[in-house]
């Protein structure tokens, strides 16, 4: 058997790094004030499971990142087998006259995290500019996850 090196020219070939979009800096400069939005089936656990290496890349930065309403409670030991600081998450639930997007929109402008990931439910188009607004007055990432 012919080794794959044989084949290749390995100054062609690329570091997955470099096509990972949070590789060595979680969140760089220009993902700052920016939305990113996830489409998930259902809340099922496995779904879940999926995002663990975004979290795990995400509890890297120097400042904190939250969770705002989360619909599931995450086994501690799935986040510290992910690699997820756990001392870095912001847990936060919404309480009475606050709703979710009011609690992500005021945690995105504090701008003391550098990513806030929500389960906000269905969002309108405005709602979503709302969140990109307080994302890029605190110069944090928003990680909206939406139902299908």
């Amino acid at each position: 058997m012919i080794p794959l090196h044989a084949y290749t020219n390995r100054s062609l070939i690329q570091p997955l790094e470099e096509f990972t979009p949070f590789r060595s800096s979680p969140l760089t400069s220009s993902m700052a004030g920016k939305i990113t939005q996830i489409i998930m089936q259902d809340e099922d656990e496995y779904n879940f499971q999926l995002l663990m290496p975004l979290l795990a890349q995400l509890s890297r930065d120097d400042r904190w990142f939250a969770w705002i309403a989360p619909p599931l409670k995450l086994p501690k030991h799935w986040l510290l087998e992910a690699g997820i600081d756990i001392n870095k998450i912001m847990m936060l639930q919404p309480r009475g006259g606050h709703d979710t997007l009011a609690l992500a929109r005021k945690a995105l402008a504090t701008g003391t995290c550098h990513a806030v990931i929500s389960w906000p439910g269905q969002i309108s188009p405005e709602q979503l500019k709302l969140l990109e607004d307080a994302a890029q007055s605190g110069k944090s990432h928003a990680i909206v996850i939406q139902p299908r």
